[in-house]
């Protein structure tokens, strides 16, 4: 990224505006633990009202989850700027994007952000494994754990890369005694809540490690595909090589991370390498497919203003995925 389109903002610096994203990521995840990422897709690409979000995600009836519904679509997304000019069939009016007001579509740079977040953090995971040899023991006595396979490692690694990386955001001061008696009800959304949204299954999915994260991806995923449609762009994930790459596609196959995931965590208790390197190498084969997918949708969002380094995030997460 040229030091002329730098956009590093501080990820606590976007909180207030932006946690919406982080609610409804985490309230479609929830949705997604009792339902199929199928039922919801599509609508993704058809800016549906709130009341037919909420109807979707089966959140009518608890005020707290309607509202954080109601507020994403009715007041946050209404903001996102089309980045096509264009004068329709029945109006006269020209829809304008500006990559400059960033601001107005800081919410979708987050979600995006988030989303390539999510598998970076795999990445740094695997990483951390292959500079070890994928030895257990050694990567053990390195980090001074005591974990008993690869999947509890990559459980308890992914939470706690994923909640610093929400720590970030969350504003260190203690909240005043008055705005405290304001939030005090039930519907309110607070930071408290929300954490505890975003985190509620740290402890309870470790043995299903694989799919917690798949539903983290599709929900952020999800929040993504809305706020990209607000701004016209269409089948944002796709890439033209020497052929048309699906990166949405890859990102939810059970031939990526649902199948490979799992492979490695074999080859790795039964010591062999050949399974390892393979399973390693097309992880990484494919992984690199979806973050091209990723920036290529930032970099159409922003107009071709910001283009990114292959594992290089749009704000600064202070480090944490250095291995």
């Amino acid at each position: 990224m040229s030091d002329g389109n730098k956009i590093k903002k501080e990820l606590r610096k976007i909180l207030i505006p932006c946690r919406t994203v982080l609610e409804l990521e985490a309230l479609t995840s929830l949705y997604l633990t009792e339902s199929n990422f199928k039922k919801i897709k599509e609508i993704a690409r058809y800016s549906p009202t709130s009341e037919r979000l909420i109807n979707l995600l089966d959140v009518e009836g608890t005020p707290l989850y309607e509202n954080i519904v109601r507020f994403f679509i009715d007041h946050a997304l209404p903001k996102i700027k089309a980045i096509r000019t264009e004068t329709r069939d029945h109006s006269k009016t020209h829809r304008k994007g500006d990559f400059l007001t960033f601001k107005s579509n800081t919410c979708l740079y987050l979600a995006l952000h988030r989303l390539k977040f999510k598998f970076l953090v795999i990445k740094s995971i695997i990483d951390q494994f292959k500079n070890h040899k994928f030895d257990l023991e050694k990567f053990n006595i390195e980090k001074q754990q005591k974990y008993t396979s690869f999947l509890t490692a990559l459980a308890d690694l992914y939470h706690q890369l994923n909640l610093s990386n929400i720590e970030i955001m969350f504003p260190q001061k203690k909240v005043s005694e008055r705005l405290k008696k304001l939030m005090d009800n039930e519907d309110a959304v607070t930071a408290e809540k929300l954490l505890n949204l975003i985190t509620s299954k740290k402890f309870s999915e470790k043995t299903n490690i694989i799919k917690f994260i798949m539903r983290e991806i599709k929900a952020s995923l999800f929040v993504c595909k809305i706020m990209l449609a607000q701004m016209d762009i269409n089948d944002p994930f796709c890439i033209t090589r020497k052929r048309i790459i699906d990166a949405e596609e890859i990102m939810v196959s059970n031939d990526f991370i649902p199948e490979l995931i799992p492979a490695l965590a074999r080859g790795l208790r039964h010591s062999n390498e050949q399974v390892l390197n393979h399973c390693s190498d097309a992880f990484y084969f494919l992984l690199d497919e979806v973050l091209l997918g990723i920036n290529n949708a930032i970099k159409t969002a922003s107009r071709n203003k910001l283009e990114l380094e292959l594992y290089e995030l749009i704000f600064d997460t202070q480090q944490i995925l250095q291995n």
